[in-house]
């Protein structure tokens, strides 16, 4: 770093009275409280101002006075020396640490230095395919990087072109990714396996795909990557690009072989994937090529009504022109009107109610749409709803007892078997908040005690990751929060790494024991093991050997 750079950073952070630019405390040059200023790591000293003394000035012609400005002289240049040996010293060790961390092969390959490269394969050949604490080979290094030279060079000295990293990932997935088209072409050109498959069961076209980088699509088409390929959810390239809206390289899946009707394991085609995000120019486009308009998911959601849920209005109008059915009812017994209410989709509405949809139709959670406009604190929804007869439903269920605060009801459906992990499904948008979520969001204490008596999973956690104790404070309940809080008991899991195997440090009350847990999908949890906290640390690795296209970790103490 400059001199001048460093010097300018320091008067920043001075005059502002917080590192400017960003900069890391150690990087800031050493400050003298007795100086008034300061000396540069490694560098000259930069204006050391002698502070003046809090008396009165004396007279400058007096005898005292003038022996004391030469005291005042000698000392000065006495300190200045001394700061100039001391940076000296500093300048010196910080050199010798910089002759003694000479670059790593990884650093070099990345670099493009193909002397360097030479030279340390020649002192010893094994480091070619040498993994770093990833599992990354020079090869990978310099295909992220764009090296061609010393991909070339790593090529011709045997380096392996297919080496997986610890997450799966092959040279031409890192070149892919970052979007190293040069790097991407001299791999193919020596054959690299182009439908390798990755971390997630992911090939380079899947990566190329969702990140719009559309020559590499092409590229990897012409070397007769699978545009069908599915990922370990099912996902194909082209279920990426429309999920994102990238409607050329859809086109170019398309044209290529790619799988218009593909479905994903919940059972979503790409024109699923687009409707859910609002993608109109992809709505359009895929259904210009006959996709079919009412394939439905898992959970009984067709393309139409995931665009009414996202109020999505151009989508919704696209799929309508295209005889979308308007009927449909998912699982948790939604219909098209509940959508549009949550939405405050009004003219929608209209047009429904006309076409003969029930006002009043219950969900799963026994609400109308009139309940889901209310709860959407939409303002002249529920007024055309009730204008049109709508009314609020008799919602019998947990959730909704423990926001109100009924506590006879929630009582009574406790003692008759009501599950107190079950999720509000029928939530538009969905939430996946259990019932002490609700009662967190309603502040009610005694609601609270009484369900985590009864079972009620305080840890529990929703599609935003919140756990109850965040619903209660985003709804500013404060006493709520703290008992939640106190119940919790929920150590800090940090310094998540994946080497092979995923790995984290838990954080918590010295000397406790801490249960670990997984979940795929927030709802189902499973026991992997424990871990002592030692010092109020200790290290958990999950030893599963399976992939998982997301999995959720938490740790409890246990009593």
């Amino acid at each position: 770093m400059p001199p001048d750079m460093r010097v300018q950073m320091f008067r920043s952070q001075k005059k502002q009275g917080k590192a400017a630019y960003g900069v890391s405390p150690t990087l800031l040059p050493l400050h003298s409280e007795r100086l008034g200023g300061m000396l540069a790591l490694g560098q000259e000293r930069v204006n050391p101002v002698f502070q003046p003394f809090s008396e009165p000035a004396a007279n400058p012609s007096s005898l005292p006075f003038r022996r004391l400005a030469k005291v005042f002289c000698v000392v000065r240049k006495l300190i200045q020396y001394i700061a100039a040996l001391a940076t000296l010293v500093v300048a010196a060790a910080v050199d010798a640490r910089a002759q003694e961390e000479s670059p790593t092969i990884w650093q070099v390959a990345a670099s493009d230095d193909v002397v360097r490269l030479h030279a340390l394969v020649e002192e010893d050949s094994e480091v070619i395919n040498a993994g770093d604490n990833f599992g990354n080979t020079p090869l990978h290094h310099a295909a992220w990087t764009g090296a061609l030279e010393a991909m070339q060079w790593l090529i011709d000295k045997g380096a392996e072109i297919d080496l997986k990293s610890d997450q799966q990932w092959t040279p031409l997935h890192w070149a892919t990714r970052n979007g190293r088209l040069p790097s991407v072409d001299l791999l193919l050109k020596h054959d690299a396996e182009v439908n390798a498959v990755g971390h997630l069961g992911q090939t380079a076209l899947h990566l190329a795909a969702k990140n719009e980088f559309e020559k590499t699509v092409s590229r990897l088409l012409e070397a007769k990557a699978n545009p069908n390929a599915k990922d370990i959810n099912g996902q194909t390239p082209i279920h990426l690009a429309a999920l994102y809206g990238y409607t050329t390289i859809v086109i170019n899946l398309l044209e290529n072989g790619g799988d218009i009707e593909a479905k994903t394991d919940w059972g979503a085609t790409p024109l699923s994937a687009a409707t859910a995000r609002g993608r109109t120019s992809t709505v359009a486009a895929l259904l210009i090529r006959d996709a079919t308009v009412d394939p439905v998911t898992d959970a009984g959601w067709t393309p139409l009504f995931a665009s009414v849920v996202g109020k999505f209005k151009a989508p919704t109008k696209f799929l309508r022109n295209n005889g979308a059915d308007i009927h449909v009812v998912t699982k948790a017994k939604n219909t098209l009107l509940h959508a549009a209410a949550s939405s405050g989709m009004d003219e929608l509405i209209v047009e429904l109610l006309e076409a003969g949809l029930d006002i009043n139709a219950e969900d799963a959670g026994g609400r109308t749409p009139l309940d889901h406009a209310t709860g959407n604190l939409w303002k002249t929804t529920p007024e055309l709803l009730k204008s049109k007869g709508g009314k609020p439903g008799p919602k019998p269920t947990l959730h909704h007892a423990a926001f109100t605060g009924d506590l006879a009801a929630v009582k009574r459906l406790v003692s008759a078997g009501a599950d107190l992990a079950q999720r509000d499904d029928w939530q538009l948008p969905p939430r996946n908040w259990t019932p002490l979520h609700y009662a967190a969001a309603g502040g009610n204490e005694a609601m609270i005690r009484h369900l985590i008596l009864a079972g009620a999973d305080v840890r529990a956690i929703d599609y935003s990751g919140w756990t109850p104790m965040v619903a209660a404070l985003v709804n500013q309940h404060i006493d709520a929060a703290n008992i939640l809080k106190r119940w919790q008991s929920l150590p800090g899991i940090v310094n998540l790494r994946h080497t092979g195997q995923i790995s984290f440090d838990v954080v918590g009350v010295a000397d406790t024991e801490c249960e670990i847990e997984a979940s795929t999908d927030l709802k189902k949890w499973h026991v992997l093991g424990r871990v002592k906290l030692k010092d109020g640390k200790g290290r958990f690795f999950d030893r599963r050997r399976i992939l998982l296209p997301r999995c959720y970790y938490r740790a409890k103490a246990v009593e």
